[in-house]
């Protein structure tokens, strides 16, 4: 009998944990919900994944908002630039070093329409990436 009601005890001490667990979870999502909501209405929108465009690549598509990693290899990332055709379609920014870690160049794209990233190596080759840019 005291097995029964130790069982009984440790079953109920469950349900009530899950109930507890499941009314967290729920209160969480409205939250997050929420929060989708007000960025939405502020229009800004949630972080999207960068695009990554790697070295033979001659073409690209983003949407606005997105960022985008442009490839280089490692021997040749220091010196190499790149510029936009026009920065009011695709900005740019210059690969970096910060202490041992290597960022490639990259830009976000700003604005709906086509511009070309020249990407300069450090031996004055170039490479012309036309990025399509889209709503």
């Amino acid at each position: 009998m005291i097995r029964f009601r130790t069982a009984a005890a440790v079953s109920a001490a469950a349900l009530v944990g899950v109930a507890l667990l499941a009314g967290c979870s729920s209160s969480s999502s409205s939250t997050e919900t929420s929060a989708a909501a007000s960025a939405a209405a502020s229009g800004s929108a949630g972080l999207l994944p960068p695009v990554i465009i790697t070295e033979d690549q001659t073409t690209a598509t983003c949407a606005v908002g997105n960022n985008l990693d442009i490839v280089i290899a490692e021997d040749k990332l220091a010196g190499t630039t790149v510029a936009s055709s026009d920065e009011m379609i695709v900005t740019v920014t210059q690969a970096k070093q910060e202490g041992d870690a290597l960022f490639n160049p990259g830009g976000q794209c700003v604005a709906a329409g086509e511009a070309t990233v020249t990407v300069t190596s450090p031996d004055n080759t170039t490479r012309e990436i036309a990025i399509t840019v889209t709503q």
